[in-house]
């Protein structure tokens, strides 16, 4: 199983991207809604038939009443009808973001009890936020999550505007990534083909492998972000196909850098 955060430099597609790669995953799959700007799945794409009593901004005041393991699994909502792929709504509202300052530390443990279930994990973590020159503003946002992640997946268009906006990002992401997480290793590029610059193009400028290349596919998009049909079969949809195929190497690359960062035979022995 793997547990990846997207973000993005700009509103490059994260949420739509997320929600490709929920809908198109083969295994078991939950997404948490955690832009800081507040979440859009509830009523764009379940068009609202999903209550606010439950979601993200819920979880804060478990937290404080010291409820969240055991409420926690009644804040997800499937997002198809099997069930097999599940939804942790985000916020309502973004001035609600500062009551999860205690929160996201406790959320990563439950999210990764769900992978060691069976599930992968998705989280669309936004937008980023740059606190300084070499860190991601941790203040608010769900940095916690980011730092923990077995991936760190910044969305990019296609487009020179793009990748220019994501060139500081970049770099703020892997002195974080060094300094407080995982390591920058854990950043990989999901591209967008909404441009002229080919992938290999923008895995040069910016020194970030690519690991998923998405068709633009403004139809299948358009029905991702507001609940709407897709003509013919929504699993053959360019945009579908192309979040499936990068289901491989996302786990691929996950289970690489687990093991790359599993201590030694000796190391554990030698820490205690």
């Amino acid at each position: 199983m793997a547990f990846t955060a997207l973000v993005s430099a700009k509103s490059s597609g994260v949420t739509t991207t997320a929600l490709a790669l929920a809908l198109s995953s083969p295994k078991r799959t939950l997404l948490a809604e955690c832009d800081p700007a507040g979440g859009t799945i509830r009523t764009g794409y379940l068009q609202g038939h999903t209550t606010a009593a439950v979601g993200l901004h819920r979880l804060a005041t478990a937290q404080r009443e010291g409820t969240l393991a055991e409420v926690f699994e009644q804040h997800l909502v499937p997002l198809d009808q099997a069930g097999h792929r599940l939804l942790l709504p985000g916020l309502t509202d973004p001035t609600q973001t500062p009551s999860l300052t205690g929160t996201w530390d406790p959320l990563h443990r439950l999210l990764r009890v769900m992978e060691e279930d069976g599930y992968d994990v998705l989280v669309d973590a936004g937008r980023t936020v740059v606190e300084s020159s070499t860190s991601i503003n941790s203040t608010y946002s769900p940095a916690p999550l980011l730092r923990r992640a077995d991936l760190v997946l910044l969305v990019v268009r296609a487009s020179t505007q793009s990748v220019a906006a994501a060139a500081p990002v970049v770099r703020v992401l892997r002195e974080d990534l060094d300094r407080h997480g995982t390591g920058s290793g854990a950043l990989r590029l999901a591209v967008i083909e909404d441009g002229p610059l080919k992938a290999g193009q923008i895995a040069g400028a910016l020194n970030v492998p690519v690991v998923a290349t998405l068709p633009y596919d403004p139809a299948t998009a358009s029905a991702l972000g507001s609940g709407g049909t897709v003509r013919g079969r929504f699993e053959l949809a360019p945009l579908i196909r192309a979040a499936r195929t990068a289901h491989e190497q996302l786990t691929l690359d996950a289970t690489r850098r687990r093991i790359q960062l599993a201590p030694r035979p000796g190391q554990e022995a030698a820490r205690v």
